[in-house]
């Protein structure tokens, strides 16, 4: 009986090291990639051992539940956030979201043009028996409060206009308008979409809808709005952590959440997917970042990239956020105005427009993560 027991002992001593070792992979390949501090380490090694609850179902779960529920539907009972994201519209500007190569040309507002991409998606996600909802729907922010009611806070953090002449003044005016913009349509947005995802909608999985773009070329200090050479697409997820972003307010509190709710793994298969999907139909190459802010997790997918991006850190669901074609590349550019000059004629999008392979794209992989195996 001793020795069994020590058996025993000694089984689940090899089985909870080896859990461990997993662990403390999962966190440098991914999560804490730069954390030196061991103490800390076993902190968040400690937390993915400690599952908390969580409001929405993995792939499997919904897979079981479908085939007990004898649904038909591939997708039914999966309840699907769109985030389309930014604003677009008039907010475009603010957002520097919004850029045109000569006056003949069609703006090209990102949030505009994501917004159509997810309600395409949506229209087809829904036909095949998922539940999905849009963040917005137009180019009202979702964030409550205006521009107006972060006067107070920023300009106590911006302090007195030094000096006192006229042009300072001037400045400081204008910087102080910029400031309380921003404060409302990016930080305060994010944070307000995070909750009503959390709070409100709780899917099963959020989707944020991009489009990248590149760094403009400069000529003795002045940005160029010349075309660039390179078009390529890349998938985010939450990861890759910097000791000192770890120290910010509210950062170890959300990672600890994100791990005890295991939306991980799901984030990493569902990236997966729809990174694999957007490749087949644009046939780009995968993105590359430069520096110690992004990581690939795993490079078996290499076009998976982790970041600590706010929404990405403050939504509990499994999170992939989409970026791809570059828009202000000469590919990317001259297919995004054919595809707004077919709007303004009225056209119906033909074979080839950008933002109908975009919509199709997220469809194919969503069903890939989410549908049944003979449709995998």
């Amino acid at each position: 009986m001793w020795i069994a027991s020590g058996v025993m002992r000694l089984g689940l001593s090899v089985a909870w090291l080896m859990v461990s070792v997993l662990h403390a992979d999962v966190l440098s390949s991914r999560y804490l990639p730069w954390l030196t501090d061991e103490a800390v380490l076993a902190e968040f090694t400690a937390a993915l051992e400690t599952p908390q609850p969580r409001y929405w179902r993995t792939a499997e779960e919904l897979r079981r539940q479908r085939k007990a529920s004898g649904a038909e539907l591939p997708l039914a009972g999966l309840r699907l956030a769109l985030d389309p994201g930014h604003l677009g519209g008039k907010w475009a500007e603010y957002e520097a979201r919004n850029f045109r190569i000569s006056d003949d040309d069609h703006w090209v507002r990102e949030g505009d043009l994501v917004l159509e991409v997810a309600q395409r998606a949506r229209d087809q996600l829904e036909a095949l028996g998922a539940e999905v909802q849009l963040l917005r729907e137009d180019s009202t922010p979702v964030n409550p409060k205006l521009p107006a009611d972060y006067v107070e806070e920023v300009a106590e953090q911006m302090g007195p206009v030094e000096g006192g002449s006229l042009e300072g003044m001037v400045d400081h005016a204008l910087e102080l308008k910029r400031q309380t913009v921003r404060r409302s349509i990016v930080v305060g947005e994010l944070a307000e979409r995070a909750r009503l995802v959390n709070e409100v909608l709780k899917p099963d999985a959020l989707l944020s809808l991009h489009i990248n773009a590149g760094v403009w070329p400069k000529k003795s200090g002045v940005e160029q709005l010349v075309l660039l050479p390179h078009n390529h697409l890349h998938v985010l997820i939450f990861g890759c952590l910097s000791e000192s972003e770890l120290a910010g307010p509210g950062q170890r509190e959300r990672l600890l959440r994100k791990l005890q709710n295991g939306s991980g793994p799901e984030e990493l298969l569902l990236a997966g997917a729809l990174a694999q999907s957007l490749a087949e139909a644009t046939g780009l190459p995968a993105s590359k970042y430069e520096g110690s802010h992004a990581l690939r997790p795993s490079e078996e997918k290499p076009y998976v990239w982790a970041r600590n991006l706010m929404l990405l850190r403050l939504v509990e669901c499994p999170v992939v956020l989409l970026e791809p074609y570059v828009a202000n590349s000469a590919a990317a550019y001259a297919r995004l105005q054919a595809a707004l000059q077919a709007r303004v004629d009225g056209r119906e999008p033909e074979e080839g427009d950008v933002l109908l392979e975009y919509a199709d794209a997220i469809v194919a992989g969503v069903l890939d993560a989410y549908g049944p195996d003979d449709a995998r």
